[in-house]
């Protein structure tokens, strides 16, 4: 798969599109924001329309799934006859603003919620400071993690621990990140060292333009030991000091520990990448991450796996049964799954998804649009799920 190149003009001939001097996808891309507009279906009506555009069925493609949602038109830009640097351009711009194609779902946590209340105030000049949290049912452990790195040491009482117990994996696995100490998640591996906790601040400071340049762009991430990706995956290190995450404190402050798994698992990809797929050690891990106790971490797996889709079509089909087999045992647990809304929205990205796929993914989102969050309960400290 080629890395994300530069067009010299919206309508020049195949021969004139070449790459940059930056070999950053992320580079690339915020060059060619100043080619484009800002309107991105305009730019790709334009383009579908031109004559002397050598890609126009692939922008009419790329036009059509953001119109219409129908994954087969992604994967048909990426299975071009002719591929070339403009046509990673234009599946990039296919993904402009959508969920896991160029960035990474909010979380959905009343305890990230919380947290990110807090931080806001804080930003703000408030004094704020957490005695206790209450929730009704247990969240990931991700998300718990997050809160106390944002909001500090706080007790948090847990309700309930409906069925299915959100500490069990969904199937029995061999590598998993977390572990539970009765109601408390800890992390499962050793921290890791300060050198990968560098590199992660160095390829996760900006977003990607597409899953396949965030494939990229994460190759530094695969050169650390296995042990050192598992370990960012739960011990969660801070952000970057940098103005954007910076930025990003004042508002939702959650976000980053949301977005580093994303970007670790897209580095385990490259992990013994010489391993033939089917016996892989980075398959086995994704996989069993994938399906291990419902956390961040799963749909992040996931989505490292949908990426392997878009770029090996002989793995689509195991990728397309292994997203539809999780998001079916989210719909069929008998309790709100945080999760769930996450794993549709990669199930309508997947390669291969069936009208079956799409109707079930679809069924989640408008459940999810359905809900209202529930109000506070008692003091402000308190928050129910």
């Amino acid at each position: 798969m080629k890395t994300l190149a530069i067009l010299k003009h919206p309508g020049a001939p195949a021969d004139e599109v070449g790459r940059t001097d930056d070999p950053s996808p992320g580079a690339r891309w915020a060059t060619l924001r100043g080619v484009f507009s800002d309107d991105v279906d305009a730019d790709l009506s334009r383009l579908a329309d031109d004559p002397k555009f050598p890609h126009r069925d692939a922008a009419r493609r790329a036009a059509r799934f953001r119109a219409e949602g129908d994954v087969a038109d992604l994967v048909a830009i990426v299975d071009d006859a002719h591929p070339c640097g403009m046509t990673d351009v234009i599946f990039a711009m296919a993904g402009a603003t959508r969920p896991w194609l160029n960035w990474v779902p909010m979380p959905a946590e009343a305890i990230a919620n919380v947290a990110n209340q807090v931080g806001r105030s804080r930003a703000e000049g408030e004094q704020v400071q957490l005695g206790a949290l209450f929730v009704s049912a247990a969240e990931p452990p991700s998300a718990m993690v997050a809160c106390q790195r944002v909001a500090g040491p706080v007790e948090v009482e847990i309700g309930d621990f409906p069925q299915p117990d959100i500490r069990t994996p969904v199937r029995d696995v061999r590598y998993r990140v977390w572990r539970y100490d009765g109601e408390t998640p800890v992390p499962a591996v050793p921290a890791p060292a300060p050198d990968a906790v560098r590199v992660l601040h160095e390829v996760a400071n900006e977003p990607w333009p597409s899953l396949l340049s965030g494939y990229v762009q994460a190759e530094p991430l695969g050169k650390l030991p296995l042990d050192g990706l598992l370990g960012l995956l739960s011990h969660l290190p801070g952000p970057p000091e940098t103005a954007r995450w910076q930025q990003l404190a004042t508002t939702t402050p959650t976000y980053w520990y949301r977005l580093l798994q994303p970007w670790v698992c897209l580095g385990i990809l490259h992990h013994a990448a010489d391993e033939p797929w089917l016996v892989s050690t980075r398959r086995e891990v994704l996989m069993d991450l994938a399906f291990g106790v419902e956390d961040w971490v799963s749909d992040a797996a996931l989505f490292a796996l949908v990426t392997v889709a878009h770029r090996e079509p002989e793995q689509r089909a195991e990728v397309r049964a292994l997203v539809r087999a999780r998001l079916d045992a989210a719909m069929a647990a008998p309790r709100l799954v945080t999760i769930g809304e996450s794993l549709a929205r990669l199930m309508l990205i997947t390669p291969g998804c069936t009208a079956g796929d799409r109707s079930a993914a679809e069924s989640v989102l408008a459940a999810a649009e359905d809900e209202e969050p529930a109000p506070p309960k008692k003091k402000k400290r308190w928050w129910r799920h």
